[in-house]
C-alpha cells in the first residue's frame, strides 16, 4: 500500500527564497552591465546639479537634477530617480556623467552604483537563508512531484 505524502511546504519555501535571490542577482547584474555599456559606448561629459527634488511628495530622500551640454552643444536636464537621505550631491556641484546620444535621459552618474548594490545585497540575503538547504529542497520537491 502506497502512502501519500503532503506538500513539502518548507522545501518549496526554500526554493522560493533561492529563486527570489536569483532574480535579485540577475537584476543587479543587468543594471551593472547596462551601466558599463553606457560608460564604454556613451558620451562622457560634465554636468552641474541645479536642483534636488523629491520623488514622492513629503518624503525626504532627494534626487539630483543635472544640467549638461550634449555633444551637439544643446543643453539638457536629467532628473535622476535615485534619491538618497542625506543627498549625495549639493546644488552647484559639478559631476561627471555618461549619456546615450540617442536617448539623453539614459544617464549614468560616474561612480553611482546604488541600485547595483541594493539588488545584489537583497539577492545575497535571500541566498544566505536558502543556499545551504536548496539541494535537499530540490530533491524533496522532485520526489514529491515524480514519486
Amino acid at each position: 500500500m502506497e502512502t501519500s505524502k503532503g506538500v513539502p511546504a518548507g522545501d518549496l519555501f526554500i526554493l522560493l527564497f533561492f529563486t527570489i535571490g536569483s532574480v535579485f542577482a540577475i537584476i543587479s547584474y543587468t543594471i551593472y552591465r547596462n551601466s558599463r555599456n553606457l560608460i564604454e559606448n556613451g558620451v562622457e561629459t560634465k554636468g552641474v546639479v541645479i536642483d534636488l527634488h523629491r520623488l514622492k511628495p513629503r518624503e525626504y530622500p532627494l534626487a539630483p537634477s543635472i544640467r549638461y551640454l550634449k555633444k551637439d552643444g544643446s543643453e539638457h536636464v536629467f532628473h535622476s530617480s535615485e534619491a538618497r537621505n542625506p543627498p549625495e550631491y549639493q546644488i552647484g556641484e559639478e559631476v561627471t556623467l555618461y549619456y546615450d546620444p540617442s536617448d539623453p535621459d539614459n544617464v549614468h552618474l560616474k561612480g553611482n552604483y546604488l541600485f547595483v548594490y541594493v539588488f545584489a545585497g537583497m539577492g545575497a540575503m535571500f541566498w544566505l537563508f536558502s543556499i545551504w538547504y536548496v539541494g535537499g529542497a530540490v530533491k524533496a520537491v522532485f520526489q514529491w512531484l515524480f514519486g
